[in-house]
């Protein structure tokens, strides 16, 4: 995953929303990457041939593979399965709400965001350039968080219900462990 080429520095696999604000969000992001010859975009719905391939894991990782940032928008609710896809691909996650991810997962990523991820702010439509943001970003951070969103893989997916021994902790592992400390947090307060 680290070896892997990406030859576009950003990436957007979503689709027209017609909630104002986050029409207005995806309408600028969808615009940006359309008019950037750094981005892959990968536009669903509206009837066009894009409405199949979002739907198709291959050509959604295919997309996010080939990325160094891969764009998440707010969209019908908070949690985005794109956020995770783009863990899964190795892509650097770029957040335009705090809620998308940093008050949601933190048993699953780091306590940092800036480790994984890169926030713009989506008040600010309009106001920012998504490539010129992104470019101000220097290699080598690039680079950290590259190897930091490598090493979440196995904590966002599932392993096999019937392996054993995979040597890793998965989705499930972490979410048990968060949960029992919860719970014996509850049960002997400080």
């Amino acid at each position: 995953m680290a070896k892997i080429e990406r030859p576009h520095l950003f990436s957007f696999v979503g689709a027209p929303r017609t909630d104002v604000h986050k029409a207005a969000v995806r309408d600028e992001i969808i615009k940006q990457c359309a008019d950037s010859t750094r981005c892959n975009l990968l536009k669903c719905g509206g009837g066009g041939g894009g409405t199949s391939n979002c739907h198709d894991p291959k050509s959604v990782l295919k997309v996010m593979t080939t990325s160094h940032f891969c764009l998440q928008a707010p969209g019908d609710s908070f949690t985005r399965r794109s956020t995770f896809d783009a863990v899964v691909a190795g892509c650097i996650p770029v957040f335009f709400s705090p809620h998308t991810a940093y008050s949601q997962y933190a048993w699953y990523f780091p306590a940092d965001p800036g480790e994984y991820s890169v926030f713009v702010d989506g008040e600010r439509n309009g106001s920012w350039r998504m490539e010129a943001e992104l470019m101000k970003i220097p290699a080598e951070r690039v680079e950290r968080m590259r190897r930091t969103i490598i090493g979440l893989i196995a904590t966002v997916t599932y392993a096999h219900p019937n392996s054993s021994g995979y040597g890793f902790r998965d989705a499930v592992d972490v979410a048990l462990a968060a949960l029992s400390k919860h719970v014996d947090a509850i049960k002997s307060p400080t």
